[in-house]
Order: C-alpha cells, then structure tokens, then sequence
C-alpha cells in the first residue's frame, strides 16, 4: 500500500497558475483508498481550482476531472488518457510519486504537476518480474521541479542540487557508467520543456525528520499537515560584496595570474611526505590543497595536514571538504575546528562513491550535497549562525571554492550546475586537469557570464601507466592523440624523455593559457611527484 497526503492547496495554486487548460487525474488504487487521489477528490480539486481562478478575474480556462484504476499502471494509463490529454496544457496527478513519474515518462510533451506528497510505502508481496525503484517516499516530493524525474530515488547520491563532478556523457559513475545519470535526465526532461530555470533552482537541505524510521502511519497522521518549508528561493544575492580573507582569494582579487597546488594526505600517520611536498611548492605556488579522501580511498582526514603545512612550512591550505562522509552536523563540527587552526579557504565538493575507493561496503552519507554546504558555509561567514539559525560566537572566515569539470558532457548542465553556486556566494572555481587549450578556452569561454574567477587544472602524468589510467577511469578527462603520442614516443627513449617531453608539453600548455584565455590561474595536480611543478611553471615563463 503506497499511502499520500494532498500539498498544501496554495501550492497546488501556485504550480498551474501559469497552465490555461487543466486535466486533474485521480487515481483508484492506492491513493482513492486514503481519501486523496479518487474521483471524488478530483472533482473537489477541480472546484477548488476553478473557484480560486474565478476569485482572481481570470477567466477563457478549462478544467476537467477525471479518474483512472491506476496511473502507476503504463497501459491502464495509455488507453485510458490519450484520448483527452492533447486537450490540456498540464496534468494535475492525484496518485503518488510513482504514479507521476509514470505519467511524466508517459507523456513527455505534458507538464506532470505533483498534487500529493508520498508519506509511506507498504510491501507489494509479489517476485514475478522486474521492478525499478521510483519513489522513496521522502514526504517532502519535488518532481514538479526536476521534470517528473525523482532525484532523491534515481541519483546514486540522492543529490538535490546535481549533477555530481562522476557523471561521463550522462551515465553515473556508480556500477561503472552503465547507469543513466538521473540529473542528466532531469536536465534534457527540462529543456525540452524550455524549463531550465528550474534546473538551476536552488534546493535547501532536507528535513529527515519527516523520513525518519521506523515510520508508523496511522489515519490521524495521514491526514495531518506537515510544516510547509521556508522558502529560499533568492538565499544570497549574487551581487553581494564577498570578503577577502586568504592571500589566495586576495592575490585573484588583485588580477594576479596564481598558481596553487595539491597534495594527498595518505594512509599513514606519518605526515614526513606531506610536508616534504608542501616545502618543494613554496615559492612557486599560493595556496596548496588538501585532497579529502580522494576516490573515495580512506585516508588521512585533510583537517589536520591542512593546518600542519600553514604551521611548518608556511604555506596557505586549500582545506578540501566532501560531504560523502560527513553529515551536516560533522560538516559544521570540521568547519568550526578549521577556522580555529587559522584556514582560511575551503574547497567545496561532493566526492566519489563510495563504491569507488577502498572501502566500498562503507555507508555513504550524502546528506549534503556541494550547493547545499555552500549554502550552509554562507550562513555561517555572513550571517554568523548554522543551518537551524543557531548563533555561532566568533564565526568563521572562509573564501570558498568549488570544482568543475569543463570537459562534461553535456557542458550545459555543468555550467547551470556551477550557475547555482556561483548564485549561493563563491569565491573561485578550480578546474578537473585538461590537457589541452582548446578544452580551456571552451570552457572559459563558456563560463565567462558567471564573472567567477577559473583556475584551471593541469595534471602532467608520472608515467604511461598514470595515463592509462586517468584516460580509463577518471570522469571526464580528455587526452589529445598528439599529446598521448608525444608522452608515447618520448617513453619509448629513456625516462629522462619522457620527463623532458612532460616539462615541453605542460610548459607550453600553461603558456598559452595564460596568453590566450581569461583564465585567473592554475591549479597544478602532481600528486607524488612535486617536484616537477616548479620545473613546469619554470618553463612557462609565468614569473
């Protein structure tokens, strides 16, 4: 039994306010048993709407009532609505979430308006045949905004604000690209529809709460009526002046071509190496980040590395925050604690799954996600509180950052993505490597109206093997057949080519960056190997 509740009825009002013509669909399986989704309940509606238009002077629309056995059924569906739906502008669905996305798949050329929200989900006793998950019955449903498709259910992450950075040519990272990408879904399903302003609608964090386990539902509770959310849809304007609070953010702010730099703490609590690599870029780069678990391999919390290359070498940190792991409430814990050993930049990110790493049977948390820990990190620097509005003494001072991905595909969809954080409040964006200026210059030329300060990524490779790998396995990365020939042949001689070959190509490559594009900098990613970094940039000619 899949049991609904109606949404409020201003917001019914407020989603087909801009529709002419209206066909309410009741269903009459399990939402006309709870009293909502009957053909009763839509010929209610059907008044309701009717008089609320009438009280507003509108006039010259049409709305119909009507009811079917089952809108979760494709062919009860079919036969039963084809010969009205053409008639209509949108559909207004009485059934439950699954019910919707099979009506939105259904008929993709018809705005699907979600009239209920799905509280609970009974045991269909049944094993013949195969069944796809649609519906999570968070209680709180936004498929009016995602194109009738349920993020929450059909991410991998569950993410509100996605797509994530795993995502190649639109499958997901998760089950090795084999599966569609659910935000890529949504973002084509709404561009058909010329909807994308609600793609990059930002979405606050949920509220468990209404989801937590295990749930009891009896009749009273049904019929009670959930605390409607506060609206957020213009959270920070993008207009707002930002603080400068990190040499980095200080030195872009000043139109000086940087460079920063990465390094991985590892598996060890031995932090010689670290240091080592934070001691070889000083003097060459700004501002040096921290991976946080990087494809999801368990290592050394970047917390604490962050602070000790500030402390022993004097170099300022990129303190690099997922939210995989840590839910709000760690989140806001780390935070505080880095603001307290005096870091002053985060990078902000979502993280690979955990499926990926070395440690796939872990939980991964994803109660954030990167726009949603934006939004939190605002709160807290500007307006000095947390998510609930609880008042922090002596707030912290961050300059934020987030990563990109210019060679995704589709860039549109990343961009829109970038859009809605640029929106939230950040300071600079660093890029995924690419590896060559055309892929530069597209991107940047790309997301040149967002007015965001680009670093670009550049990650020379250690060896073939590094190359291989990267090509295979890291999403989104594009290796020119020159470059790979180049690195190929140069191999094939000795490995003092191969490194020479690697200083020409990344010198040459960082040149004409700084040349030809807008670019505010680069990010150099030579994990293991940093000692070529100031070689590289050395051959730039970029002082």
């Amino acid at each position: 039994m899949i049991i609904v509740q109606q949404k409020p009825l201003e917001k019914i009002f407020e989603m087909t306010e801009n529709f002419r013509n209206l066909l309410i669909v009741g269903c009459d399986g399990c939402a006309a048993v709870v009293q909502v989704g009957g053909e009763k309940q839509a010929e209610i509606l059907k008044t309701l709407l009717g008089m609320h238009r009438k009280l507003k002077g509108r006039n010259g629309f049409k709305i119909k009532a009507t009811s079917i056995l089952r809108q979760c059924d494709r062919q009860i569906a079919a036969s039963s609505l084809h010969p009205l739906i053409e008639d209509y502008d949108a559909v207004v669905s009485l059934a439950c979430g699954v019910g919707v996305q099979t009506l939105a798949d259904l008929f993709q050329n018809k705005i699907i308006v979600p009239a209920n929200d799905t509280k609970f989900l009974g045991m269909h006793d049944t094993k013949e045949g195969k069944f796809y998950e649609m519906c999570r019955a968070c209680g709180d449903c936004i498929l009016f905004d995602t194109g009738g498709i349920c993020p929450i259910t059909r991410c991998a992450k569950s993410l509100l604000n996605g797509p994530c950075g795993g995502q190649t040519e639109g499958k997901c990272e998760v089950g090795g690209w084999k599966n569609d990408c659910a935000w890529i879904l949504i973002y084509k399903r709404l561009k058909e529809r010329n909807r994308l302003d609600l793609f990059t609608k930002f979405r606050i964090p949920r509220d468990y709460r209404i989801s937590e386990h295990p749930r009891e539902l009896g009749g009273e509770i049904v019929a009670e009526k959930k605390e409607e959310p506060k609206k957020h849809e213009d959270i920070i304007s993008e207009d707002m002046k930002r603080e400068t609070y990190s040499e980095l953010a200080k030195q872009i702010g000043e139109g000086k071509f940087v460079f920063t730099g990465e390094l991985e703490p590892v598996k060890t609590t031995n932090l010689r190496e670290v240091i080592e690599g934070a001691k070889t870029l000083k003097g060459h780069v700004i501002a040096i980040n921290i991976t946080d678990n990087p494809t999801s391999f368990g290592y050394m919390n970047a917390l604490v590395p962050s602070y000790m290359i500030q402390k022993e070498v004097g170099v300022e940190a990129v303190y690099q925050m997922t939210t995989r792991d840590r839910n709000r409430l760690a989140l806001l814990s780390d935070v505080l604690a880095a603001s307290a050993l005096g870091i002053k930049n985060i990078l902000v990110l979502t993280g690979d799954y955990t499926t990926v790493g070395d440690t796939p049977q872990s939980k991964p948390v994803f109660d954030l996600d990167s726009a949603t820990f934006t939004y939190m990190l605002r709160k807290m620097i500007d307006e000095g509180v947390d998510l609930q509005g609880n008042k922090i003494e002596d707030p912290p001072r961050f300059n934020i950052g987030i990563a990109a991905a210019p060679n995704a595909d589709p860039l549109e969809a990343e961009l829109l993505k970038i859009e809605r954080k640029v929106k939230l409040g950040i300071d600079f964006i660093q890029t995924q490597c690419v590896y060559s200026v055309e892929q530069a210059k597209r991107f940047l030329d790309a997301a040149d109206y967002l007015k965001t300060p680009v670093l670009i990524g550049v990650a020379p490779f250690k060896s073939m093997g590094m190359m291989k790998w990267m090509i295979k396995f890291v999403p989104g990365i594009k290796v020119p057949e020159e470059v790979e020939q180049r690195l190929r042949k140069a191999k094939e001689k000795s490995k003092e080519a191969f490194r020479e070959e690697n200083l020409e190509i990344f010198g040459k490559l960082i040149q004409e960056i700084r040349k030809t594009t807008n670019a505010a900098g680069i990010h150099m990613m030579a994990v293991g190997y940093e000692w070529v970094v100031p070689k590289i940039i050395e051959r730039s000619g970029i002082g």
